[in-house]
């Protein structure tokens, strides 16, 4: 896998953008005295920067998707199940829908470096993307990840143990996203209140 598509986060790539981050963070503090509007746009810039998401979201979103793509091949080799291969092919195709989307949304925020607003924006519409893939990644396949996993693990396909994986593998991820990542929708919701706030500063 070349390193254009490789789902990994490469510091290097990212480093035009802390730059833009530090010139204009440079550009307020060098003013004698900051407006409360400049003062709230350095503190969500710092807030957005600080932010481990694109890490950590990331590392879990390729987990997932490369185990579930993998195990659904083998899952399509073992039994012979066309919906394996079918699920195998979806799998493929939202990893490379997300990671497409993600790039190019990463890329145009360079096109607002001189509009710090919209920049802001750009920036938060980027994390909510991103926690919105994994989410529905979440949903979706890790059900199926437990169907694999436990065919595999008995070396049946019992069709009681796939309603029951999939169930489980429902309940599971809705409880994760619920006391794991509810912070996480919190906080977004948290900054885009003061995105919004912005316009009366």
């Amino acid at each position: 896998m070349s390193d254009d598509s490789k789902p990994v986060i490469i510091e290097d790539k990212t480093q035009h953008l802390r730059d833009i981050i530090e010139e204009t963070e440079a550009q307020f503090e060098a003013s004698t005295k900051l407006t409360p509007g400049e003062a709230k746009r350095i503190e969500l810039i710092r807030k957005m920067k600080s932010d481990t998401d694109k890490k950590e979201y990331m590392i879990m979103f390729n987990s997932l998707m490369i185990l579930v793509i993998a195990l659904s091949f083998v899952h399509f080799f073992l039994y012979g199940h066309y919906l394996a291969l079918g699920f195998g092919l979806t799998g493929i195709a939202y990893f490379i829908v997300v990671r497409l989307r993600l790039r190019n949304a990463a890329v145009k925020l360079t096109e607002y470096k001189n509009n710090f607003d919209r920049y802001l924006w750009e920036g938060f519409y980027l994390k909510e993307m991103r926690h919105s893939a994994v989410k529905l990644a979440f949903f979706i396949f890790f059900p199926f990840l437990l169907v694999f996993v436990s065919d595999l693990i008995s070396g049946s396909d019992d069709r009681l143990t796939y309603w029951l994986c999939i169930l489980a593998g429902f309940v599971l991820s809705s409880l994760a996203w619920l006391f794991y990542f509810g912070d996480d929708k919190n906080a977004l919701d948290s900054i885009e209140s003061d995105l919004r706030a912005l316009e009366y500063l």
